[in-house]
């Protein structure tokens, strides 16, 4: 199940601004630029500079973005969606982004290497014009860590 759904507004930072670097970034991704790279670049800085405002302080931040994260294909989304790790309402996007593979109802490192769980978090990210919502996922349940 999700354990975790955390939304944010690129236009309205929790934190109050964003530094140059990442305002830079940002308006490289509104502007158009969805590149695998712009992603993941982006997922890293929206998770050390805004996601520490949304989730609590035992969270390991940086155990979300330790795999690169790739385009979430519609058979792992439905198949995500049937095992209600996600909810039943949202429907599919090519802009949703994955850092794991997801087979037989388990959570795996998308290029095989063993004992993902060890330094990662599974995450799906949608992004959706200026909103980016954070589904983090476990397929024990909720552990509540946010």
């Amino acid at each position: 199940m999700a354990i975790g759904i955390i939304q944010m507004d690129l236009h309205n930072p929790k934190s109050k601004f964003y530094y140059d670097e990442m305002q830079e970034l940002i308006d490289k991704y509104l502007l158009g630029d969805h590149s695998l790279e712009t992603i993941n670049t982006l997922i890293v800085e929206l998770v050390d500079d805004e996601l520490v405002f949304y989730a609590e302080e035992d969270f390991y931040y940086s155990e979300i973005y330790k795999t690169p994260y790739n385009i979430i294909s519609q058979d792992t989304f439905i198949k995500l969606q049937r095992n209600k790790m996600l909810p039943s309402t949202l429907n599919y996007s090519s802009t949703m982004y994955g850092n794991f593979k997801y087979e037989d109802k388990k959570f795996t490192h998308p290029e095989g290497k063993k004992e993902y769980y060890k330094s990662n978090v599974p995450c799906m990210v949608y992004f959706e014009k200026n909103i980016v919502t954070f589904f983090i996922l476990d397929e024990n349940g909720d552990i509540g860590i946010i």
